[in-house]
């Protein structure tokens, strides 16, 4: 077990030694948390967060009708920065060109209303998310809204001449709902929540497959395995060090991305979290295992630099590393069920976000330590220290 343990803690130290390893394991998981991370902030459906609009006031920012509008977008859930001629920034920091979203209201709109003249708003906005569609009708509620309300002061003789809105907001609600779940409600993660984790999955199979898988290639070529072989040490000792330091390399990345994410990007693990931990190493097992056979399979650098990267980067895609799987079409959901990153990533989902327990995800369990088990014996059955290139 010492001859072991010294060849594991050897082969740990000799991958950290490259600087390539260091920026793949502590920089670019960060770059990809926060790159994923934005660009899927809106994939779940709707968000309970407020959005940015910006509006334009052409002339003075007074008027009951203005103020209304205002009031609806704020119902909407809507962040409202005001600009006209007088005030062009925004508390002097932010111009109204910087914004994605942008509304214009004409100037005296009280008197258009009044006269029955038509009142025109333009609205503009750059949303390139999942969720323009669902502002654009807001906005369009809001301002459907408040032609409303100006139609029930003049129904009801509240003050149409003044504009007295709020008598038409103090108003009792003549219709009301009474909504309850049909049946058990996933709030499907996105943004960080789904990135931290997912890229976490990935980037621990993929500096298994390149970084460690590339190392044993390159001791195959230079012959120090061959060397290796034939020192004092069995075979056994020798792969099961070679898998174990892979497998301390992949630890070190799971430990770091978990902390990272908690500390960076405020992601719970949890109340199971120690179950997420297992379940994470057992899936860094599987690849450390994997990344012994691969480099000892390999015959050229091509092979050892593509196929891990492309094997990598297809089961993140499709295993739901990158976006929510919910959100994919039915057939992509089963598929992943088949994949090994997707049964790490359904297990994460219902541990962190649906409420699940460890009852849950007794099959997710079982199946990691399987495919550890079964890439460890891939490892021991497939190791060859000898390189004919």
């Amino acid at each position: 077990m010492n001859k072991v343990w010294m060849i594991a803690v050897k082969d740990f130290q000799y991958l950290l030694k490259d600087k390539s390893v260091l920026v793949w394991m502590f920089i670019m998981p960060l770059v990809f948390f926060s790159f994923i991370g934005f660009s899927t902030q809106n994939f779940g459906g709707a968000s309970s967060e407020k959005v940015t609009l910006a509006i334009w006031h052409e002339g003075e920012m007074k008027g009951q009708v203005i103020d209304q509008i205002h009031h609806r977008l704020d119902e909407e859930n809507f962040a409202i920065r005001v600009f006209s001629e007088s005030q062009p920034l925004y508390k002097d920091k932010y111009k109204f060109e910087d914004y994605s979203r942008k509304l214009w209201l004409p100037e005296g709109m009280d008197e258009l209303l009044k006269k029955g003249k038509q009142v025109t708003l333009s609205y503009q906005f750059k949303d390139n998310d999942m969720s323009a569609q669902l502002h654009e009708f807001k906005i369009n509620k809001a301002v459907y809204q408040t032609l409303g309300d100006f139609l029930v002061l003049k129904k009801q003789k509240l003050g149409a001449d003044a504009l007295n809105f709020d008598a038409v907001n103090q108003l009792p609600q003549l219709i009301t709902l009474d909504s309850a779940l049909a049946g058990e409600r996933h709030e499907i993660p996105n943004g960080f929540k789904q990135a931290v984790p997912g890229i976490l999955v990935m980037f621990i199979m993929m500096l298994a497959l390149s970084s460690g898988a590339t190392s044993i290639f390159m001791e195959r070529k230079t012959g120090v395995l061959r060397r290796l072989s034939a020192a004092p040490i069995s075979r056994k000792q020798l792969i099961m060090g070679k898998w174990l330091g892979k497998w301390f390399l992949t630890l070190c990345q799971l430990v770091y991305g978990m902390i990272m994410g908690s500390l960076l990007f405020d992601i719970y693990w949890s109340d199971h979290w120690p179950m997420v931990f297992v379940m994470l190493s057992a899936w860094a097992a599987s690849c450390a295992g994997l990344a012994v056979m691969f480099g000892s399979l390999a015959q050229n650098e091509g092979q050892i630099n593509g196929i891990p990267v492309i094997v990598s980067m297809l089961l993140a895609a499709l295993g739901g590393c990158w976006w929510p799987i919910e959100v994919t079409p039915e057939w992509m959901q089963q598929l992943a069920m088949f994949l090994p990153t997707g049964w790490v990533m359904d297990a994460l989902h219902q541990l962190m976000y649906f409420g699940g327990d460890l009852v849950d995800v007794m099959y997710h369990q079982i199946g990691l330590y399987v495919l550890a088990l079964v890439c460890l014996w891939l490892s021991f059955t497939k190791f060859n220290p000898d390189f004919k290139g």
